[in-house]
């Protein structure tokens, strides 16, 4: 197959983000990842409730998972923490959920931050968009799946960095050492998908949680080069830009090898 991508350098660098929000009408992103649109309601009212910066996001993707051993050590680190949080824990029937052993441990942790008002739980798919653009999010845990990665720096959040396999270590390597705007939680052994690596104690998180939600300088710094970022990226998908411009080019790339295979040419 030809294709005329061949002959420009800028189409043929690989991939790159098409766009960090390809539709900005966000008006239904409270029924996003939610069963009830009512979930999402009561979720923002909590949200609303916090302080700006406070409330720290917890995510590790729709496919991994834990031992009972590590959710107990991160149950704990966020509980022992000066911040809120919200936690995304997959139903024990989805794919990377918990496991019938976890529940148990995971409902009284519920019930305890329920009743104390420091953190929120959500069982199954999470309204991330809504989540991440709400003032009182101040960071991200993630695994550094690439949409997540996206997405925090589109919104100018920085992240404790936790990969767990496959190119998640390399997006982290990007963050932390590249883009400076994030903290790494100490992960350093490869593994496959299915299976359990080493288990983060309960102390590294905090630290990790510190660092990035703290007021020192460091952590100022991270949130100044974040937002810095985010900025970039709202410019990158105005009309005539970077992210803009590659959406287009992609969409006339289609619209090409469209046309030569009516002709007969591919």
């Amino acid at each position: 197959m030809h294709s005329s991508s061949s002959d420009d350098p800028q189409k043929s660098k690989g991939e790159r983000p098409i766009s960090f929000w390809a539709n900005q009408d966000l008006s239904d992103k409270a029924e996003r990842g939610v069963e009830k649109v009512e979930e999402g309601e009561v979720l923002l009212q909590w949200l609303n409730s916090k302080k700006e910066n406070s409330v720290i996001y917890v995510s590790f993707g729709s496919i991994n998972k834990f031992p009972t051993s590590q959710l107990i050590e991160i149950a704990h680190a966020f509980e022992a923490s000066t911040h809120d949080f919200i936690w995304v824990v997959r139903k024990n029937n989805d794919v990377g959920g918990s496991s019938d052993e976890d529940e148990g441990f995971m409902e009284e942790f519920e019930k305890r931050v329920k009743e104390s008002n420091k953190g929120y739980l959500i069982r199954g798919w999470a309204p991330q968009l809504l989540i991440l653009e709400n003032k009182a999010i101040g960071g991200i845990v993630t695994h550094c799946g690439w949409n997540t990665t996206i997405e925090s720096i589109s919104f100018g959040l920085p992240m404790v960095t936790w990969p767990l396999f496959s190119e998640q270590y390399f997006h982290e390597k990007l963050v932390v050492e590249v883009l400076r705007i994030g903290v790494s939680i100490g992960v350093r052994k490869w593994r496959v998908w299915d299976e359990f690596g080493e288990v983060v104690k309960r102390e590294d998180i905090g630290k990790a949680i510190g660092l990035v939600m703290g007021i020192g300088e460091e952590a100022k710094e991270m949130r100044s080069r974040a937002k810095a970022l985010s900025e970039d990226s709202k410019k990158a998908i105005l009309v005539g830009v970077s992210s803009h411009a590659n959406l287009i080019q992609f969409i006339e790339e289609l619209e090409s090898l469209k046309l030569q295979r009516l002709k007969g040419g591919i």
